[in-house]
């Protein structure tokens, strides 16, 4: 009887040892699909300088009841103007915005933008050790400004953590097959330094240990749902999804309950993916009652535009 047990405990480990290696396998096979996905998250929408697009932009808050409290609706159009992506304000909760106003916002945007950029660049610069000079800032962003577009639909800037993916199956999406795949984080919320697989420094400032300790709370408790196409390495939709805030302090005068937030991208080029949707949605109790918000923005619309101007090429940076 031992000799047959035996026998039958080797054919079984046989017969499980190609299983076996296939899961010892496929945590790499993902990890190097996830590096590549995150190293080009972007690439696909250079092609937004050849497009004008529509968006709409909503608020809503809710008190107690689901009375609504506040409620407002905006409408813009994306062009090029100078050779950058300009969003331009069309109507605010209904009412048209006369051209004086609309060009006064689109100048403030193209500054905001132009600042916005040349703050990166020398934050870059700074990080390469290269001459910080306003000449070569400049250059630097004429070179390639990222449309705001891009930045705002990527607003989880999260880091590659290899271990931390898993496979949670296979969906359609736009008629491919897609990836669904589930990410643990622990370093969402971290500081810069510790982005970089530098470890924490220990200090004896309890103000720091209080925001580290935040910050690994934060990072337990949050989970990122990412759907990928594997042909393209492009991300097409994600989730973000706080599941448990009882370690925030306070909760005996307000508890946050829900906290999330998704993007999701579609396909109006063929081949090409690019932003259709950024929603959000938070909820806190207070002794009043609970109160909501919903934020969402869609973009629609995508449109080849009659270009009269010189585009400048454009490379996304991480």
């Amino acid at each position: 009887m031992t000799r047959l047990a035996l026998l039958l405990g080797g054919l079984l480990a046989v017969a499980l040892l190609p299983l076996a290696s296939l899961a010892a396998q496929q945590p790499n096979d993902l990890d190097a699909l996830m590096a590549r996905v995150l190293e080009r998250r972007a690439d696909n929408w250079k092609i937004l300088h050849d497009y004008v697009l529509n968006e709409k932009e909503q608020v809503e808050v809710f008190g107690p009841g689901h009375k609504l409290l506040f409620g407002m609706l905006r409408e813009y159009t994306w062009y090029l103007r100078d050779g950058d992506l300009v969003r331009s304000p069309v109507r605010f909760d209904g009412v048209a915005i006369d051209p004086a106003r609309r060009k006064q916002y689109e100048d403030d945007w193209l500054k905001e933008e132009h600042q916005r950029e040349e703050r990166k660049a020398r934050r870059d610069a700074r990080r390469e050790g290269a001459r910080d000079t306003t000449g070569d800032i400049g250059s630097i962003v004429k070179e390639g400004m990222e449309p705001r577009i891009i930045s705002q639909a990527y607003f989880m800037k999260f880091p590659f953590e290899p271990g931390n993916y898993y496979l949670a199956g296979r969906e359609t999406m736009e008629g491919r097959e897609i990836l669904k795949i589930e990410y643990y984080p622990t370093r969402l919320f971290n500081d810069d330094h510790q982005k970089h697989h530098d470890p924490p420094k220990k200090t004896d400032d309890k103000e720091q240990q209080e925001d580290e300790e935040y910050e690994r709370k934060f990072n337990k408790v949050s989970l990122v749902t990412l759907w990928v196409d594997p042909v393209e390495y492009q991300i097409v939709k994600f989730t973000f999804d706080g599941l448990d805030f009882d370690f925030l302090p306070g909760r005996w005068l307000v508890r946050a309950d829900d906290a999330s937030a998704s993007m999701v991208m579609g396909q109006p080029i063929k081949g090409v993916w690019l932003p259709r949707e950024i929603s959000g949605h938070g909820q806190v109790t207070l002794a009043t009652g609970s109160y909501e918000i919903n934020y969402g923005r869609q973009f629609f619309d995508y449109q080849q535009g009659e270009v009269r101007t010189k585009i400048r090429g454009f490379t996304p940076k991480e």
